[in-house]
């Protein structure tokens, strides 16, 4: 098993808890393309776990508007995506471990970066100012799954 960070919808988040996300699903995990990108090594855990968590948000962000990602344990095949992509068969909420959404404090950042990234690639969005802003001034908040409701009232 990998820890996957599926970046995911409100509305996807919100309705997971009725049923699964039906594969393939996309997520992201700290894969042998990851670290080479990213000059890291398997001693480098805690910085490709990090790295991966920004990409799975940034992937929400251009996706989405909103940095939402759940992270799970689950059998994942690695798509040799030099940011860690990798493909999962679907995604059930007894399998989410926590949820990282952003603060509300963090809204205008947030509509700022969604806006510059709107249709771009991951790659190229990785390199956007206002997302390095973003990730360098509002870390994504870890939610358990039993504060759902919580965050989706938010």
């Amino acid at each position: 098993m990998t820890v996957v960070l599926v970046p995911v919808s409100v509305e996807q988040l919100s309705g997971l808890r009725g049923a699964p996300l039906a594969g393939p699903v996309t997520g992201f995990a700290v894969t042998p393309g990851l670290l080479d990108t990213f000059g890291l090594s398997d001693a480098d855990e805690e910085e490709a776990d990090r790295t991966a968590l920004l990409l799975a948000g940034l992937s929400s962000l251009i996706s989405y508007g909103r940095r939402l990602v759940v992270v799970i344990d689950a059998a994942a095949v690695d798509d040799g995506d030099p940011f860690g992509g990798v493909t999962l068969r679907g995604v059930a909420w007894s399998g989410v471990s926590a949820i990282f959404a952003d603060s509300p404090e963090a809204a205008t950042a947030v509509s700022a970066a969604a806006e510059a990234v709107s249709g771009l690639d991951l790659d190229v969005a990785w390199d956007v100012d206002s997302v390095h802003l973003l990730m360098a001034e509002h870390d994504l908040l870890w939610f358990g799954p039993e504060e759902l409701d919580t965050l989706l009232d938010a």
